[in-house]
């Protein structure tokens, strides 16, 4: 009984994500001050809308399915009392690291080695522990100038690197680190929900100078990894909505744009909650960034389950 509700769910997810995702979202639609830091994953205000509404949709199909039956048979000899659960486990997400660095007079730019590579996983795991377990199942070391120097957003060199590269399937979360030195931006992902619109597309853009002693001081604790695999499970930026909508959860408060650097107090909004200049999803420093909240914590696990087949 209960594989034919899972395969009704999936089957509507599906449904869903056909009608509502006609094209993929636009992550460079940048909200007006994420050009100081750079993350390029800010869907805009009809995209958010589109991306809520199905999400709710699915919450409510999933809700409707975990419900017992109204007259549930009675046992002729009942089983003993069932012992409470303990704690869940953590989803395991296998990664692949895509290392695309460059070569030039000088040396090797953007090579990492595979014991900083691990190191940086090890930040992860301990940033999403008893939420995600992050397995890298390999690292793939490739020499390409282009592709390190200019794949940013939607242009021509990040769809022939992801060509190229990708592997896996909505379950595989995939990491390219590059320069970025010709864009805007430090790092962007795509969303859950981006999938089935556009496969290859999926997965997180870095670059390596915001990674664990990157050599940005402000971003040398392996944050910004945190911060992107927070949108590619399904979270938007804490200030996403403004101080008008928020960004759709009621234990983050509504922050009117990003903070930045180490501040000790923010409250940019009416209503007297202070700003989350320590949510992971905010635009502070990486000493600054160290938490996520309860519904975070959900949503991530409800987005995974949904969109991506990873389950605890």
């Amino acid at each position: 009984m209960r594989s034919n509700v899972l395969s009704t769910l999936f089957m509507l997810v599906t449904i869903t994500v056909t009608s509502v995702l006609s094209v993929p979202f636009n992550l460079t639609t940048i909200h007006p001050r994420a050009s100081q830091l750079g993350c390029g994953s800010n869907p805009s205000p009809s995209e958010v809308r589109a991306m809520e509404s199905q999400f709710r949709e699915l919450l409510r199909a999933d809700e409707e399915a975990r419900m017992p039956p109204t007259d549930p048979p009675i046992p002729d000899d009942p089983d003993p009392p069932t012992p409470p659960p303990g704690p869940p486990k953590p989803a395991s997400v296998n990664v692949v690291w895509h290392n695309v660095y460059a070569s030039t007079q000088a040396g090797n730019v953007g090579w990492l080695s595979d014991d900083l590579i691990n190191k940086q996983m090890a930040q992860l795991n301990r940033d999403y522990r008893g939420l995600f377990a992050f397995k890298l199942t390999k690292i793939n070391h490739v020499l390409n100038n282009i592709w390190h120097d200019k794949a940013d957003t939607g242009n021509a060199e990040e769809a022939a690197m992801k060509k190229a590269l990708r592997v896996g399937g909505p379950e595989t979360l995939n990491i390219y680190s590059i320069s970025m030195k010709s864009s805007s931006f430090i790092g962007y992902s795509s969303f859950p929900q981006d999938y089935n619109g556009n496969k290859v597309n999926d997965g997180i853009i870095i670059t390596y100078t915001v990674l664990m002693n990157g050599g940005r001081p402000e971003y040398s604790l392996g944050r910004t990894l945190t911060h992107e695999v927070g949108h590619w499970t399904g979270l938007f930026h804490v200030f996403q909505g403004g101080c008008a909508d928020g960004d759709g959860l009621s234990d983050t408060a509504p922050q009117a744009g990003p903070n930045f650097g180490c501040p000790t107090f923010a409250d940019s909004c009416p209503g007297g909650r202070v700003d989350n200049i320590h949510n992971y999803m905010d635009y502070t420093n990486d000493a600054c960034r160290t938490q996520f909240t309860k519904q975070q914590k959900a949503r991530m696990s409800d987005m995974c389950r949904f969109y991506r087949n990873i389950y605890p």
